[in-house]
C-alpha cells in the first residue's frame, strides 16, 4: 500500500468541503532493518514496515489531531480530527505555514541502504564486535553491537500550498564493549551514524570502542580540587544535547527554559558558536524541509557566546511574535509537530584557535580528560544545576598519569560553558548532535 500526493490531496478536497480552511496531511511509509549481534552470534534481527498518515485540522482556532494506517478509515479519521477540535480552547497563535516558494537540495537519500540485503547488514554487526575483541585481548565480551536502517518517505500537505515529498534512508551502528584485567572491569561505547553507506567504517567502530575501554584499566580515585577539564566529543554533545531544549520555542512558552530572557545576551564563551543547520549532507538531522513542509535552513543561535534567538515551528513562532526557524519535528505520523533540532551543534568562532587533541591535553598544567559521564538525566534543565559522575584520564604536562574513576563534576551548565577556554578542530556528530572537544577551566572536580 502506498501514500501518494493524490491521497493527501485527496483528503484536503474532503475537508474543505466539510468547511475546513485550514488542514494538513503529514504522510509517512518506509521499512526499518535492526541486527544486534553479541559474541558473534545473532541476538536479535528486527523488520518493519511503515506506513500511516496524520491529519491536522484548525477549526475556528481549535486544533483537532487524528491518525491512521489505513487507507480505508480516511473518513471516519478525518471526521475525528474535525471532532476532537470541540474538546480544546481557541487558540489565536494556531495556523499551518504558507510555501516559501523553494527548497534546498540536501542529500539525505542513499539508494544503495535502501537496497542493503539482510545477510550484509548482519555481516557488518558481527564486522564491529570483531574488529573490539582483534584490538585488545583484554575485550572480553561486548554488552551488544547494533546495526540499524531505514528508508523512509515523507509526503507534506496542506491547504494553503505546501506540497513537498521527499526521501531519505539512514544507518545507524554501535557497540559496547567491556575491558577486563583481573577483576577490575571498564565498558566504553561507540556510535557511527549517516544518511549514506560509504560514511561509516564498521571496524573503525569497534576499535575506538576496545581503546577506550582499555584506557581506562587501572583507575584511581581523585582528590577533591579545581582544574581544567577536557570533554571528550561524545560528552561534549551529552552536555550540548542537555542545553538543546532550552531553545525551544514550546519550552520559552512554558516558562521552562534557563535561556528566557538572555537574546542578545553573552552567555557563553567568546570562543563558541552554536548552529542549528538542516542543510548538511549527509547527516542524520538534515531534511529539505521540516515537519511541517518549511525550507530548511541555517540558524545561529550562538554567535561569539551571544545568544542571537530560538528555535521555532509555525506556532511558537506565531506566538513569540518571532520567525519560523523550520524546526517542527515529527517521529512519527501518530503526533502532531513539536520543536526540536535538525543538527545542532557547537563550532569555533572566529575569536577561537581550533587545537588538536593533543595540544588540548597540554593547554593546561593539570587536565582531567572526560571520557564518560553519568547522570546526565539528573541535571536540572531550568536552572542548569548539574552534579554528574565521569571517568577518563588524569593528565600532567600533556602526558596521560592514570585513568580516573568514582568522580564527581558539578556545577552550571550555562557558567560552565562560560569557562571554556579551548576549541578543537575535530567536529563530530552523535546522531543530529555534534561538538569538538571542549577545555574548560576551573571546574570543581569531587574525589
Amino acid at each position: 500500500m502506498k501514500i501518494d500526493r493524490s491521497f493527501c490531496e485527496e483528503v484536503i478536497a474532503k475537508a474543505r468541503q466539510k468547511g475546513i480552511d485550514l488542514i494538513e496531511v503529514y504522510a509517512l511509509e518506509g521499512k526499518t532493518l535492526s541486527v544486534e549481534v553479541k559474541e558473534q552470534k545473532v541476538e536479535g534481527l528486527e523488520s518493519s514496515n511503515i506506513f500511516g498518515y496524520g491529519i491536522r485540522v484548525i477549526k475556528n482556532g481549535r486544533l483537532g489531531f487524528a491518525y491512521s494506517s489505513s487507507k480505508d478509515r480516511v473518513d471516519n479519521i478525518l471526521s475525528k480530527a474535525i471532532e476532537n477540535t470541540s474538546f480544546v480552547s481557541p487558540d489565536n497563535a494556531l495556523t499551518l505555514p504558507e510555501p516559501s516558494g523553494f527548497y534546498y537540495n540536501v542529500n539525505v537519500f542513499d539508494p544503495l541502504i535502501e537496497t542493503i540485503p539482510q545477510d550484509f547488514i548482519i555481516k557488518k554487526a558481527l564486522e564491529i564486535e570483531d574488529s573490539a575483541f582483534s584490538t585488545d585481548p583484554r575485550i572480553k565480551k561486548t554488552r551488544k553491537a547494533s546495526v540499524t536502517i531505514s528508508s523512509l518517505k515523507k509526503t507534506i500537505i496542506n491547504s494553503i500550498g505546501i506540497n513537498v515529498s521527499y526521501d531519505s534512508t539512514s544507518l545507524i551502528a554501535q557497540i559496547m564493549v567491556v575491558a577486563e584485567d583481573g577483576k577490575e572491569s571498564q565498558s566504553a561505547w561507540e556510535f557511527e551514524g549517516s544518511r549514506f553507506l560509504k560514511d561509516l567504517s564498521f571496524k573503525d567502530i569497534g576499535a575506538r570502542a576496545a581503546k577506550k575501554a582499555v584506557s581506562l584499566l587501572g583507575s584511581r580515585r581523585l582528590f577533591s580540587r579545581k582544574a581544567a577539564v577536557l570533554f571528550d566529543q561524545p560528552v561534549a554533545t551529552e552536555f550540548l544535547g542537555f542545553l538543546a531544549p532550552s531553545f525551544f520555542g514550546d519550552e520559552i512558552t512554558k516558562g521552562k527554559s534557563m535561556l528566557i530572557g538572555k537574546i542578545g545576551q553573552r552567555i557563553f564563551s567568546p570562543l563558541i558558536n552554536i548552529i542549528d543547520n538542516g542543510l548538511l549532507d549527509g547527516r542524520l538531522g538534515s531534511r529539505p524541509v521540516d515537519g511541517e513542509g518549511v525550507n530548511s535552513r541555517v540558524n545561529n543561535l550562538v554567535v561569539e557566546g551571544v545568544l542571537q534567538g530560538y528555535l521555532h515551528n509555525t506556532y511558537t513562532a506565531r506566538r513569540l511574535s518571532s520567525k519560523n526557524t523550520a524546526n517542527a519535528s515529527r517521529e512519527s505520523y501518530t503526533e502532531p509537530p513539536h520543536v526540536s533540532i535538525s543538527n545542532l551543534y557547537i563550532s569555533p568562532s572566529e575569536k577561537a584557535k581550533p587545537l588538536s587533541l593533543k595540544e588540548l591535553m597540554g593547554a593546561e598544567p593539570e587536565v582531567l580528560y572526560v571520557l564518560d559521564v553519568m547522570g546526565m538525566h539528573t541535571a536540572n534543565p531550568v536552572t542548569g544545576e548539574f552534579s554528574v559522575g565521569v571517568s577518563g584520564l588524569w593528565i600532567e604536562n600533556g602526558e596521560v598519569k592514570f585513568p580516573v574513576k568514582e568522580v564527581m563534576i558539578a556545577g552550571n551548565v550555562i557558567d560552565l560553558f562560560g569557562r571554556l577556554v579551548a576549541v578543537g578542530d575535530d567536529l563530530r556528530f552523535y546522531g543530529p548532535t555534534g561538538s569538538p572537544h571542549l577545555l574548560f577551566r576551573d571546574v570543581d572536580i569531587s574525589g
